[in-house]
């Protein structure tokens, strides 16, 4: 495992993240072991045509959780969310 002086253990060089597309070119990665949840775009690389996993922001687990409302906001918001989706298709 590689040490960074800035950043010490980077933990997408040493967990294999699971990656779920959300869209045409976001994703959201999830490392279970370092309790890390990005979220990214995935970009194609011109000269190797490798895909990039370009990083906006990132959830971690232990802020989270030791937050007193972290847990509770994020699970009610996104219930709201889906409800606000599924009637507006449901209206279509």
């Amino acid at each position: 495992m590689k040490k960074d002086k800035t950043y010490g253990n980077k933990y997408w060089e040493s967990e294999e993240g699971e990656t779920v597309e959300i869209g045409p070119r976001s994703a959201i990665r999830c490392f279970d072991i370092a309790g890390k949840l990005q979220f990214g775009t995935i970009l194609k690389d011109r000269e190797t045509g490798e895909e990039k996993f370009i990083v906006k922001f990132v959830i971690d687990r232990n802020e989270l959780c030791s937050s007193f409302q972290g847990v509770a906001y994020l699970r009610g918001l996104l219930d709201e969310w889906e409800e606000m989706w599924e009637a507006e298709r449901d209206d279509d």
